[in-house]
């Protein structure tokens, strides 16, 4: 009877196979799905680790941009008798690079070679182009979007990085004519993967 209980035990068993080595193939197959998940988690958490640096990123250059275009705001609002002035100047160094320079240096100068209300204007629009290359920004200003009718046309300062573009013209692009590089339509509907940031000057 001894005999015969061991027999019915083992016969569905494979030949040469004990019991012992049918449960160690099994454990590999567990092991291999454990690392196929741990493998799974690790790629999820440096996707996650990659979209937080871009959003860090993305942040700082938001904020860099709002202060330079805040102060560039508060520059025009103080020289009121050349207000006038700055729209175009900002937008003649939109395209600022490393050898750009200015006409006067207002800082340095003493009494009485002092610069007008024009040429602090142009300063002004000079060393924001400049600081806001050095972090590789781009500021222009423009009409603000829905004056095109207005009597008297609001003017908005614009910065851009990264893929975002701004050209030298006063007149943000119709609806019809943007493009994905664009901030923003005529509208003031931003670009869905626009970079930018929108601040009314006067």
């Amino acid at each position: 009877m001894h005999n015969h209980q061991r027999i019915i035990k083992t016969k569905f068993l494979p030949d040469g196979l004990t019991m012992h080595n049918h449960q160690r193939g099994v454990g590999m197959v567990e092991v291999l799905v454990a690392m196929l998940l741990l493998g799974i988690g690790v790629l999820g958490f440096s996707i996650l680790q990659v979209r937080a640096v871009e959003a860090t990123g993305e942040a700082s250059n938001r904020s860099q941009a709002m202060l330079i275009l805040r102060g560039l705001a508060e520059n025009v609002r103080v020289n009121r008798t050349a207000q006038a002035n700055y729209p175009a100047l900002v937008r003649s160094y939109v395209s600022f690079a490393s050898g750009t320079s200015v006409s006067k240096d207002c800082v340095s100068l003493t009494y009485p070679n002092l610069c007008l209300a024009s040429e602090v204007a142009d300063y002004d629009s000079f060393k924001v182009a400049q600081s806001a290359f050095n972090r590789g920004i781009r500021v222009t200003m423009k009409d603000c979007p829905g004056v095109s009718a207005a009597p008297v046309k609001r003017q908005c300062l614009f910065a851009a990085w990264g893929k975002t573009t701004l050209d030298n013209t006063n007149t943000l692009p119709a609806s019809t004519t943007v493009v994905s590089t664009d901030c923003m339509s005529s509208d003031g509907i931003y670009q869905p993967e626009a970079t930018c940031v929108m601040m009314e000057a006067y």
